[in-house]
């Protein structure tokens, strides 16, 4: 699991996500996105990597909720993880 560091709801079933994965932001380009799966019978969900900070190890995502699995994801705001 990748702790949610900020979690806001940028407009109707629009959110964006900072998230803490070190690994991933130290190796991270522009135009690269991660897949997210929410257990281990999900969906993957690629997710473009919208900004990285590298000193701090995190990513930001955005994404819009149109299923299932995307409306799970925007639950765990409220849950701090992913």
């Amino acid at each position: 699991m990748y702790r949610i560091l900020k979690a806001e709801m940028l407009a109707d079933k629009i959110y964006l996500m900072d998230v803490e994965a070190p690994r991933i932001a130290k190796a991270c380009q522009p135009g690269e996105f991660v897949i997210v799966k929410m257990d281990d019978r999900g969906e993957r969900i690629p997710l473009t990597i919208c900004d990285y900070n590298r000193d701090k190890g995190t990513i930001t995502i955005v994404f819009q909720t149109v299923g299932a699995s995307t409306e799970k994801m925007a639950d765990l705001k409220n849950r701090g993880q992913l």
